[in-house]
């Protein structure tokens, strides 16, 4: 990704430019220090960031085009607190005058300090010993900087590369590379620098023999001098180890000292973690790209006890909803620990034994209760089962779980009718009392993956109850006489209870001052991204009329009122915060497309997922504002990441499960290259070879041939464990 700047300011910064704290100063030249409020905001043209976790630590790279300072800086977070990456201003690192400043990589050349420029700096994922690692190129006069940095799985320690070539110079020369710990008492020793704080410890240490210089009263470690040339170039790793929380100086000593001798031990490690998740190969670079970023990321966004703030910048809080979408994300990418530790947290902390479900951490009244959130459990609980052939999370949980499925089946949510009611609609607002479409399809969801998961819940004598019921709802849901969520042949986001369908609504008051909600006269709800997840799920045809007309509709959302592309979460006029285009609404639309074989808008809205701000990097916003009052509210949301990796999986590659076996239809787009996928499944692995797009022509499992039925499927025998599935297209 090269970060095209909107400004051209200098490459460096003399020491009188600016001013800078004492630990900043150094022979002259200082780290560029950048406006607070602007640091502060989570979207800035431009700005886009990394997420990677190692233990506890969480470090959020931030990449800016404008010239703020430096385009690359960090920022640290526990990761088992949510609330604390709610705002930037609440990392562990984050210095009240100075932001992030002095977590940039600083090169000095001819008595001048050079920090990384937005307008010449590129970034993306690579892999390096196997590890997957952040890599930044940026430019020190005629020297080329390399930063590549990875997280140690488990260890609270990122291993950085530093690389210094001199491919722009004239001739031979000499620079220093210059790293800072945040201001504060700092003690060093060797190549070894530590800090400590109530809060955290944190260190750099140098591995290696390269020459090093400790300055304490600066907490600086500086490397070098380091000779470089046309032909000459150097590298350094160093070691960035945290310790939350902190448990004093010697300790972390300690702690820095293990790693260093260990660090050979700690990459075979993993690289061995990573060896285990999930991998695709083809030469469509997009949907590698895009998948790699998923599986890349998701492990950055879910600690190891299962804690995910839903929104980084902005919620610091979890719901259901969210962190079962991430969780299904990550079973598709092969990171089924993580998985586990989500669902977990979910299961232990965000649903009552009553079987309510946490909005935001907390659960509201059933009048506000989100309806959606007992089927999308259910749905990633069978996933979990059906990938990891795992059933003791289902078992341990069985009370709660019952609970859950039976409580939309009660009165106070559901009426003669079938369907499930209240006054909270999908996307958190209010209105009149209403059946929403989103609700009814997760209910009917969530009841058919609990039937599948009835012997697992010792509930055999409900399935043909529950199975009733979730046919009721959506029958009633498609072809009610007077309530069904279908109108002029498409689905319909919502219908009072009364019988009229919910759109328009009156002007309100809430919000900023420039939201259409307040602004303009008139106000729809349709029509709503959430209708494409009934297609995705399977509860409609996506051949049928009612898909084709539904995804006709929805096309309305694509650029509705902004340049680039993305679609709307709904009707932009009734917007009340963020209008704009969503990315994880987005991938709702994105699924169903695709299932309707509608393949040219699908690849349309994967390209710009590829593409679009935060995309780039892999680390989507929750919208791209389109107002200046949203740019405060725009966090880096995980279920995105989520989404991404299930749309890979289960559309392309066209992975589904009936009862627990696999089934196979791929779906790669026209013209499409080969595609190699390396899966975790259960104990073992798949090894899936997709010759190209068109009709399956012939498949062999292990070298023998295996039947594919009328529409093109393949069933994996019930026995099945491990093996290779090769499939020629005609």
């Amino acid at each position: 990704m090269k970060m095209a700047g909107a400004s051209a300011l200098s490459l460096g910064v003399p020491a009188a430019n600016l001013q800078a704290s004492p630990q900043q100063k150094a022979e002259g030249t200082v780290l560029p220090t950048v406006p607070i409020d602007l640091v502060k905001l989570p979207f800035l043209y431009g700005r886009e960031y990394f997420v990677i976790r190692s233990g506890r630590a969480q470090v959020v790279f931030q990449l800016d085009r404008a010239d703020l300072g430096s385009a690359f800086t960090r920022m640290v977070f526990d990761m088992e607190d949510a609330r604390q990456s709610e705002r930037k201003e609440r990392a562990l690192n984050f210095d009240p005058e100075t932001g992030f400043a002095s977590t940039a990589l600083r090169v000095e050349l001819g008595g001048f300090g050079f920090t990384a420029f937005g307008e010449q700096t590129e970034s993306h994922w690579m892999i390096i010993d196997g590890m997957p690692a952040v890599e930044v190129m940026w430019w020190a006069g005629g020297v080329k900087v390399t930063e590549r940095v990875a997280p140690l799985s488990s260890a609270n320690a990122f291993l950085e590369t530093i690389e210094l070539d001199g491919a722009g110079l004239a001739g031979g020369d000499v620079v220093n590379a210059k790293l800072f710990l945040p201001r504060g008492q700092a003690s060093g020793r060797g190549s070894v620098l530590v800090q400590n704080s109530e809060k955290y410890g944190c260190a750099i240490a140098v591995i290696g023999d390269a020459k090093v210089q400790i300055n304490e009263e600066e907490g600086s470690v500086t490397i070098g001098p380091v000779a470089v040339g046309p032909k000459i170039k150097a590298s350094v790793e160093i070691l960035h180890v945290f310790q939350i929380p902190s448990r004093g100086a010697d300790a972390l000593k300690d702690q820095v000292r293990s790693l260093a001798d260990g660090i050979e031990n700690r990459k075979k490690e993993t690289k061995a973690a990573w060896d285990a998740s999930t991998t695709i190969v083809t030469d469509d670079k997009t949907l590698k790209e895009i998948y790699n970023k998923a599986r890349f990321g998701l492990p950055g966004l879910i600690a190891d006890d299962g804690t995910m703030n839903a929104g980084i910048f902005q919620y610091g809080r979890q719901w259901v909803r969210d962190t079962s979408n991430s969780a299904l994300g990550a079973l598709h990418a092969g990171h089924f620990e993580l998985a586990r530790a989500a669902l977990t947290r979910v299961l232990t902390d965000l649903v009552s034994d009553e079987g309510a479900t946490a909005i935001a951490s907390h659960y509201d009244n059933p009048d506000q209760e989100e309806l959606d959130q007992m089927g999308e459990l259910l749905h990633v609980l069978k996933s979990y089962r059906d990938w990891t052939g795992d059933e003791s999370l289902v078992r341990d949980h069985r009370a709660k779980l019952l609970a859950l499925v039976e409580r939309p089946l009660q009165p106070i949510f559901r009426d003669e009718t079938g369907m499930v009611h209240n006054r909270r609609e999908f996307w958190e607002r209010t209105f009149d009392d209403a059946y929403e479409l989103i609700y009814q399809a997760y209910v009917v969801r969530g009841l058919r993956d609990a039937v599948d998961l009835a012997p697992l819940l010792d509930a055999q004598d409900r399935v043909e109850r529950w199975t009733t019921e979730a046919n009721r709802t959506l029958e009633t849901m498609l072809r009610h006489s007077t309530r069904a969520l279908v109108a002029d042949g498409h689905l319909i986001k919502r219908r009072n209870v009364t019988g009229e369908i919910a759109n328009l609504i009156p002007t309100g008051r809430g919000g900023h001052p420039d939201v259409p909600f307040r602004t303009e006269k008139n106000n729809c709800l349709n029509p709503d991204a959430s209708a494409g997840l009934v297609i995705a799920l399977g509860l409609v045809d996506p051949h049928s009329e009612l898909a084709r007309k539904t995804l006709d509709d929805l096309e309305q959302l694509w650029n509705s009122r902004w340049f680039g592309g993305g679609f709307e979460r709904y009707n932009s006029s009734s917007q009340q915060d963020t209008p704009g285009p969503w990315p994880f609404a987005s991938c709702f639309i994105l699924r169903a497309l695709h299932d309707a074989g509608q393949y040219e808008r699908s690849r349309r809205v994967l390209e710009w997922l590829n593409s679009v701000q935060g995309g780039r990097t892999g680390f989507w916003f929750e919208e791209i504002p389109t107002l200046r009052s949203n740019t405060k509210y725009c966090g880096i949301i995980p279920w995105t990441s989520g989404e991404i990796a299930l749309f890979v999986v289960r559309h392309v590659l066209g992975i589904r499960f009936e009862g627990a076996r696999m089934a196979i239809k791929p779906a790669l787009y026209p013209q499409s290259p080969a595609v190699s996928a390396d899966l975790r499944f259960r104990q073992g692995r798949v090894r899936l070879t997709i010759e190209g797009s068109g009709a399956i022509k012939r498949s062999d499992l292990d070298g023998k041939k295996l039947d594919h039925r009328p529409d093109g499927s393949i069933v994996l025998p019930e026995n099945f464990t491990s093996g290779t599935l090769s499939i020629r297209r005609a």
